[in-house]
């Protein structure tokens, strides 16, 4: 067993000893750490995160009435600042690193992200470890073991960073109009070649019903293949992934087999199988085709099904839904890449003493008493109970108008996700649906070699030989080339794979699997 690893299994003896301790001194002392030791007024805590495009937090007074809520069950004076988004978000992120005026608690994809380049080995941010110990049970025993190991969260067994969770360990699926499906008179998709039929189908017939045959498409697809990486498992690798192959850690996407992949996404360009606009499909277009009644496929999350999907939504009211698995092949299944659940990581500014504050809010923020709030939000406000049971709804105005549902659940939630919790699914449509897709998403997860591998070095510098089908990346660029027919196949991978390696991939492969070899101690 490594260094690191046996610091986490002495780290999680030594929490269930504590947290032993202090459930069997009857809760007092853990409702003390919570809210600050008993001391005299709330304390305040600074906040900085990213809006992430949500509408309710781009707009999200000081004021807030969900805030200060929170506070008040927390027991701590809470002051949110919401930055951009992406790129933005970075930006803002830097420039606020390089002024040194920080917050107390800071969003951030990992302790050494490129956001705030050397803040980690400068000292910047507070050595968590012996503070989770003596104050955040909760947190140790709610947040699984596997976030914990990543290297967005520690560094030689010392740990940086708070993981928040993703609402699911997986939630991708394929979405598929099933009413389209019975109207074909066809059943679920399984094979590749179930769904060329499928896709078969529906460029024949005029499935919405607007008169015009030629406007629907098997699969719709988004630019950067966003929510779209359908099919290419199948052949045997993902190009958004990395492989363990020859003893050497491999992306993907520059191995031959991809051609085969490239190969079939062209005769689906081809047949008319998936929208020619492919390539430039902004995600509010393409969300927006899909409910005109464009798409009789897609990929999503689960998570999003009754804030996306639901029939009213759409253009045609009767609209039906399932959640389906990836087809299957005998080179490969899948859609998406296991991951570690870690939606973002707070950090502490060491300069600001307040690690011990922030530790006792998320304790009490990860504790059973905090459910309600981040699953339904304000009692007698966004929910009532009735005979003892919560009575809440989504599509009421107070929870539906400006995504306000997703600002408690997601925005100011510093566990990360709360629109899985059993709580919400217990009291939302389509439960049945949603749990079924539940399972489905767990299918569709891929095997992923380079799990927990942090950002190389070798590739900070160098975007456009990023690892999978992001804007302004060979790949992509290869690949739309090859697809809508401007290049031919053979020579422009071949040409892809060298110029690839050769501006910094080689360096790339060697990086990855050093940390491959060490972190598995081969």
């Amino acid at each position: 067993m490594s260094k690191s690893k046996k610091t986490f299994a002495s780290l999680f003896a030594v929490s269930l000893v504590t947290a032993t301790a202090l459930a069997g001194c009857g809760g007092k002392d853990e409702k003390n750490a919570a809210d600050g030791g008993g001391q005299a007024g709330p304390k305040h805590l600074s906040i900085l995160l990213s809006h992430s495009n949500a509408k309710y937090a781009m707009q999200a007074k000081d004021d807030d009435r969900y805030v200060k809520e929170l506070s008040r069950l927390s027991g701590y004076n809470l002051k949110y600042e919401f930055l951009g988004h992406g790129d933005d978000f970075t930006q803002q992120m830097t420039v606020r690193f390089a002024s040194g005026e920080l917050p107390d608690m800071i969003r951030t994809d990992s302790i050494d992200s490129t956001m705030h380049p050397g803040a980690l080995d400068k000292g910047v941010f507070e050595d968590l470890t012996p503070l989770i110990e003596k104050y955040g049970p909760n947190l140790k025993k709610k947040i699984p073991a596997e976030a914990w190991n990543s290297p967005k969260v520690s560094k030689d067994g010392k740990i940086f960073g708070i993981p928040t969770l993703s609402a699911l360990p997986a939630s991708r699926v394929v979405y598929i109009r099933q009413d389209w499906l019975d109207k074909l008179g066809m059943p679920q998709p399984k094979t590749i070649d179930d769904y060329l039929k499928y896709f078969e189908a529906v460029k024949k017939e005029d499935m919405n019903g607007n008169g015009d045959p030629n406007d629907e498409y098997g699969l719709y697809v988004r630019e950067n293949l966003i929510y779209s990486n359908l099919f290419f498992s199948n052949f045997g690798y993902d190009p958004g992934m990395w492989y363990l192959k020859n003893g050497q850690l491999q992306p993907g996407m520059i191995q031959p087999e991809m051609k085969d992949a490239i190969k079939f996404w062209k005769s689906l360009y081809d047949n008319g199988y998936i929208n020619p606009n492919l390539f430039t499909n902004k995600g509010a277009d393409w969300m927006a085709g899909i409910k005109q009644g464009k798409g009789g496929a897609w990929l999503h999350d689960v998570t999003n099904y009754n804030t996306d999907w639901l029939a009213s939504n759409f253009v045609e009211k009767t609209a039906k839904l399932s959640l389906l698995e990836a087809p299957e092949s005998a080179k490969g299944k899948g859609i998406s890449a296991q991951g570690d659940q870690i939606y973002f990581v707070w950090v502490v500014p060491s300069k600001n003493k307040k690690a011990e504050d922030v530790i006792k809010f998320l304790n009490w923020v990860w504790s059973d008493e905090a459910d309600d709030f981040f699953a339904m939000g304000i009692k007698d406000y966004n929910y009532k109970v009735e005979n003892g049971k919560p009575k809440w709804d989504m599509n009421d105005p107070v929870n539906k108008d400006n995504d306000a549902s997703v600002f408690y659940q997601l925005s100011i939630n510093p566990r990360g996700d709360g629109r899985m919790l059993d709580k919400v699914l217990d009291v939302s449509p389509n439960t049945e649906a949603i749990k079924a897709g539940i399972q489905t998403a767990k299918k569709n997860v891929i095997k992923n070699d380079a799990l927990h591998m942090p950002t190389l070095n070798s590739l900070k510098t160098h975007p456009e030989l990023a690892v999978g089908t992001g804007a302004g990346t060979l790949f992509l660029d290869m690949f739309a080339k090859v697809v809508t027919g401007k290049e031919e196949l053979d020579a422009s991978f071949d040409k892809f794979v060298a110029e690839w390696k050769r501006r910094g991939g080689d360096a790339a492969i060697k990086e990855a699997t050093d940390w491959y070899n060490k972190f598995n101690k081969k």
